[in-house]
C-alpha cells in the first residue's frame, strides 16, 4: 500500500473527526482538540477502510498523519509478508 493513499485516507478521515480542514501530516490530533476517544473512534474507521488494524497504544503515542501512516504501512508490510497473505494469492 503506498503511503501517499494511507495519508490521504488517514486526513480525509482526522478532518472529519476533528471538523477541521487542512491538517498537516505533522499536525498532533491531540492539539487539534482529539480525545483518547475520538483517536479510537478515528482508529476504527481508518481500520475498516484499510482492512488493517495496530495497536492503539502506538496510534496513541505518534497521532499525526505522518506517524499513523507509518504505522499502517508498517501494518500492511507486515501483513502482505504473511503466510497467510501469500496464501490467498
Amino acid at each position: 500500500m503506498q503511503k501517499d493513499h494511507l495519508m490521504q485516507v488517514i486526513r480525509d478521515l482526522a478532518s472529519k473527526a476533528l471538523g477541521r480542514e487542512n491538517i498537516t501530516p505533522e499536525d498532533d490530533f491531540f492539539d487539534l482538540g482529539a480525545s483518547s476517544l475520538t483517536i479510537v473512534e478515528l482508529q476504527i474507521q481508518l481500520e475498516n477502510a484499510l482492512g488493517l488494524t495496530a495497536p492503539t497504544s502506538s496510534l496513541m503515542g505518534s497521532p499525526s498523519i505522518q506517524g499513523w501512516a507509518g504505522i499502517y504501512g508498517a501494518a500492511a508490510a507486515d501483513t502482505a509478508g504473511s503466510p497467510q497473505a501469500h496464501a490467498a494469492q
